[in-house]
């Protein structure tokens, strides 16, 4: 009841808008983003490959399931497998940009609570999640890291085993090898790595494109001897499913 009275209250005298249709928010505790747009996210549907998790084509059925694409369309490095919650399109990416450009950051939290389970499609318990860190001058710009308010939403513990020692040029600015390139060697393990050693880990970001930015986060967390590295993401971009 407090909390229905706070939410009207600020309903009343802030009048909140959605930050990605603008509509007045009836409930603005619970974050910047109103009811309806969650609902019309767009999620990938089975079956999909068990590797990259792209969606298969339309004519595989339930049989399908552990199959994979005649050619995954990510390099995913060490990565054994990936899984995002749908495309990047629609009201998805405009709440991932509403997040990151609009400096919402209770929307990052709303879609690990839409990816909790993601984590139930492998046959393995996720033990841990790690998010993509970002370099701490990026970090200190936007104010948070997307990658680690999700996964702090996502249910299993969080490992900062990450750092980020490059400061790159933003992945969305490059396409192809070029993404490869810039994120070469920009990772490296924490003093946290350590608590990744022998478990399942699931790598966290917003989105995978070419799949290079947790590919590197992959290879330099692989050094702490995780028993296996599965990545998780809100969305799956366009480029990526080419």
């Amino acid at each position: 009841m407090i909390r229905a009275l706070i939410d009207g209250a600020l309903a009343a005298l802030l009048a909140p808008s959605c930050a990605v249709c603008g509509a007045l928010l009836d409930r603005p505790l619970d974050g910047a983003a109103c009811r309806t747009c969650w609902t019309r996210v767009a999620r990938f549907s089975p079956p999909l490959c068990a590797r990259c998790g792209d969606p298969l084509p339309a004519e595989r059925t339930a049989a399908s399931v552990g199959a994979c694409c005649a050619v995954c369309s990510v390099d995913l490095g060490v990565i054994a497998a990936a899984r995002a919650l749908g495309p990047f399109e629609g009201t998805l990416a405009d709440l991932i940009h509403a997040c990151k450009y609009g400096r919402r950051p209770s929307i990052a939290t709303g879609l690990g609570r839409l990816m909790r389970d993601l984590h139930a499609t492998w046959p393995e318990r996720v033990e841990v999640v790690v998010p993509v860190p970002l370099h701490p001058r990026r970090e200190r710009e936007r104010g948070f890291n997307q990658a680690a308010l999700v996964a702090a939403a996502l249910g299993p513990p969080v490992c900062e085993a990450l750092t980020r020692r490059v400061h790159t040029s933003p992945q969305a600015a490059a396409s192809g090898a070029a993404r490869h390139a810039n994120v070469r060697g920009a990772f490296t393990t924490s003093r946290e790595g350590r608590h990744v050693r022998g478990r399942v880990v699931a790598l966290v970001d917003d989105v995978l494109t070419t799949g290079a930015t947790l590919a590197a986060a992959a290879a330099a967390l692989e050094a702490a001897g995780p028993a296996r590295i599965v990545a998780l993401t809100a969305a799956r971009a366009e480029l990526a499913r080419r």
